[in-house]
């Protein structure tokens, strides 16, 4: 109940609306102290007409910030409404012996918010592992609110998506053009699977006349090879600043041989390339301005 307890805690030093304090203490007391699946479901969906959606997303302060990152990776980076958190400690209420039953029923009926705050708050249950099937169906959506819920910044697909649905999700936010940079612990689940998915797609989108996000070349990097290096000088002759920056430091982080002298030799070897995430954030900027 450690979870609860802190949700329970930010809430209370959150809000100033006395009102809307007692709707939420009385029902996560009700519902904690005699469970009824009727009145939980109640209580989700009805949730806005009790609390302010609209209000500004709630300010993290240093001590609750240290404790909810404790338990939630990256929960401070999250972006949290409050409706949002108040349905999460609902969620967090429902007994373990229930909530796949409960839940599953829920996804089925939820509206778009109600959706996103299942998606982020599906880590904080204690039997979070058991919804990795869940989560790997919802990487289907085409809806950018949802699919950002999944997978940016949110600590579940590093954790417990399957290699299979952890490539299907990189590989989609590519497509849906989210920002590569935000997802979390890139480089813990990066595979050479996925490389080669991407090279394999950089070459689509060349062919076809069409410009490559820099930031596809950080999931290559660690797996450049004499192949590979082909793509890599390709993009570097007629890349951009931020394209040949991430082939340089693609190359140096395979620790390609070959192209680490190559890279010498065309006086491309420098100290100062931009991180992945410099590298992200600069393409974000770029593309909010134009599109391809």
């Amino acid at each position: 109940m450690k979870n609860v307890t802190l949700i329970l805690d930010l809430l209370k030093s959150s809000l100033s609306s006395k009102n809307e304090l007692e709707w939420i203490e009385n029902k996560y007391n009700y519902l904690n102290e005699s469970f009824k699946a009727s009145a939980y479901y109640l209580a989700f969906s009805s949730c806005t007409r009790y609390i302010n959606a609209s209000v500004p997303q709630i300010i993290l302060e240093e001590n609750n910030l240290k404790a909810l990152s404790s338990v939630y990776p990256n929960f401070g980076k999250m972006g949290w409404m409050t409706d949002e958190l108040v349905r999460v400690l609902l969620m967090c209420v429902v007994p373990i012996d229930q909530n796949k039953k409960i839940l599953d029923q829920q996804f089925s009926t939820a509206d778009y918010r109600e959706t996103i705050a299942l998606y982020k708050g599906l880590y904080l249950l204690e039997n979070a592992a058991e919804f990795e099937y869940r989560v790997a169906d919802g990487l289907r959506t085409n809806m950018s609110g949802i699919f950002d819920a999944i997978c940016l910044y949110n600590p579940y697909s590093y954790q417990f998506l399957k290699e299979a649905a952890w490539n299907q999700m990189v590989l989609k936010a590519m497509f849906m053009e989210r920002p590569m940079y935000k997802i979390f612990r890139i480089e813990a689940r990066k595979n050479e699977q996925l490389a080669h998915i991407f090279l394999d797609y950089a070459n689509e989108r060349w062919s076809a006349k069409r410009k490559v996000s820099p930031e596809l070349w950080r999931f290559i990097s660690g797996f450049v090879d004499e192949v590979i290096f082909k793509d890599i000088q390709r993009l570097i002759s007629s890349g951009d600043e931020l394209e040949i920056n991430a082939a340089i430091r693609a190359t140096i982080e395979s620790n390609y041989d070959p192209g680490i002298k190559w890279l010498e030799q065309q006086q491309l070897l420098i100290k100062d390339v931009p991180s992945w995430d410099e590298i992200g954030i600069l393409y974000e900027r770029a593309i909010s301005n134009t599109s391809f």
